[in-house]
C-alpha cells in the first residue's frame, strides 16, 4: 500500500516538473532600428504589452525564452503604426495617440495567442475599442423630426373616411432606420345629431382611431441615392372610438390595445437637412373593438332598449404626407 502511494506522488511530481518545463517563458524585444519611440516611451510600452501577455496567461520573462515577441511603433502626428510579430504570424494595428495604445495591445496580444485575425469582432469586445476602431465602425446617423397630414378610412362594419395626423422622430442610416412617432391619429368631425327620449339626448356622429405610439424599423431600397422608397414595419398602442346615430338609434364602437404597424413610403431628398416624404400605413389591431347599440322610442310611450352588437375588427389605412428638419448636423 505505502509503495503505491510513494509511486502515485512520485508521478504526480513527475507530471508537474514536465509541466512547469513544458509552460516556458516569452520573451518581447523592441525592434530598436524600425521604431520611431524614445527611450522612455519604448521602456513603457514593453511594460503595458507584458502586461496584456500575463493577462491573457503567458509567463513573460528575460532568461530561457523559447518564444521571443518583436515590437515596433511608427509615429507619424497623432497615428501611430504598431506592428508585433511572434511565432505564431505578425499583427499591425493603427493607434491615435498614446492613450489608445493599451487597447491596440490587448488585441494583438488576444490575436497572437488565440490565432484569431483581428478584423471584425474576433479580439475586440467592449473594453478594448480603439479610438480608430470607433471612428471606423460607429457611424453617425441622419436624425429628424417630422409632422405629417393626410387622409385615412377605417374599417369598422363599414370604411369611415377622416383626416389623418401624426408627428414624430426618425434616425437613419443608408440602409435601416429608427421611426419613434406618437398622436397617429384619424379624427372624424363631430356633429350634433340630437334625438329627444324623455329628459334624455344621444350623443354625435364622430370618433377617432390610430396610435399613441409607434415605434418602426424602416428599409431603404436604395441605400445611397438621393430619394428612395422605403418599407417599415412595427407596433404601437393605440385605439378606436366611434358613435353614430340614426333616426331611431345611436350605436358605438370602443377597442384599444397592442396593434401591428404596415408602412411603405418614398423621401427625398436624403442629403438635405430636410426631408419630404409621402407615406401609406396600415393598422392592424392585435384586439377587436366592443360595439353596443341602443334603439328607441320617439313618441310615446317612450322605451329604451340597449343591445350588445358583439366584437368588431377595425383595420385602418391612410396616406399622409410629411416633412421633416434637422436642427443640427455635423
Amino acid at each position: 500500500m505505502r509503495q503505491a502511494i510513494s509511486r502515485a506522488l512520485f508521478s504526480a511530481l513527475l507530471l508537474l516538473s514536465v509541466a512547469g518545463a513544458a509552460r516556458a517563458d516569452i520573451c518581447i524585444n523592441i525592434d530598436e532600428p524600425r521604431d520611431t519611440f524614445s527611450s522612455s516611451d519604448r521602456a513603457a510600452s514593453l511594460i503595458l504589452i507584458s502586461r496584456e501577455f500575463r493577462q491573457a496567461g503567458e509567463q513573460v520573462g528575460s532568461d530561457n525564452c523559447t518564444s521571443v515577441y518583436v515590437l515596433s511603433h511608427v509615429k507619424l502626428g497623432n497615428v501611430i503604426i504598431v506592428t508585433l510579430s511572434g511565432p505564431t504570424g505578425q499583427r499591425e494595428g493603427r493607434a491615435q495617440g498614446m492613450d489608445d495604445l493599451p487597447a491596440l495591445y490587448n488585441q494583438m496580444a488576444r490575436s497572437l495567442i488565440t490565432g484569431r485575425p483581428m478584423t471584425g469582432f474576433n479580439v475586440v469586445d467592449r473594453t478594448n475599442v480603439t479610438e480608430a476602431q470607433a471612428i471606423q465602425h460607429r457611424v453617425q446617423t441622419d436624425s429628424f423630426t417630422y409632422a405629417r397630414l393626410g387622409y385615412g378610412a377605417a374599417f369598422g362594419g363599414k370604411a369611415q373616411g377622416a383626416p389623418t395626423m401624426g408627428f414624430g422622430y426618425r434616425a437613419e442610416l443608408d440602409t435601416f432606420a429608427i421611426d419613434v412617432s406618437f398622436l397617429n391619429y384619424q379624427v372624424r368631425s363631430s356633429h350634433p345629431s340630437f334625438s329627444p327620449i324623455g329628459d334624455y339626448y344621444y350623443g354625435s356622429n364622430g370618433g377617432f382611431s390610430g396610435s399613441f405610439l409607434k415605434l418602426e424599423g424602416l428599409y431603404f431600397l436604395k441605400p445611397a441615392a438621393n430619394a428612395s422608397t422605403y418599407l417599415g414595419g412595427g407596433l404601437s398602442w393605440g385605439g378606436t372610438s366611434t358613435s353614430s346615430n340614426t333616426a331611431n338609434s345611436y350605436s358605438s364602437m370602443h377597442g384599444s390595445g397592442l396593434q401591428g404597424e404596415l408602412t411603405v413610403g418614398y423621401e427625398l431628398p436624403r442629403a438635405s437637412t430636410l426631408r419630404a416624404f409621402v407615406q401609406a400605413d396600415a393598422v392592424l389591431p392585435f384586439y377587436r373593438a366592443n360595439t353596443e347599440t341602443v334603439t328607441f322610442q320617439s313618441t310615446a310611450p317612450y322605451s329604451v332598449r340597449t343591445s350588445s352588437g358583439g366584437r368588431q375588427y377595425t383595420p385602418s389605412l391612410s396616406l399622409s404626407v410629411g416633412l421633416g428638419w434637422q436642427r443640427h448636423r455635423k
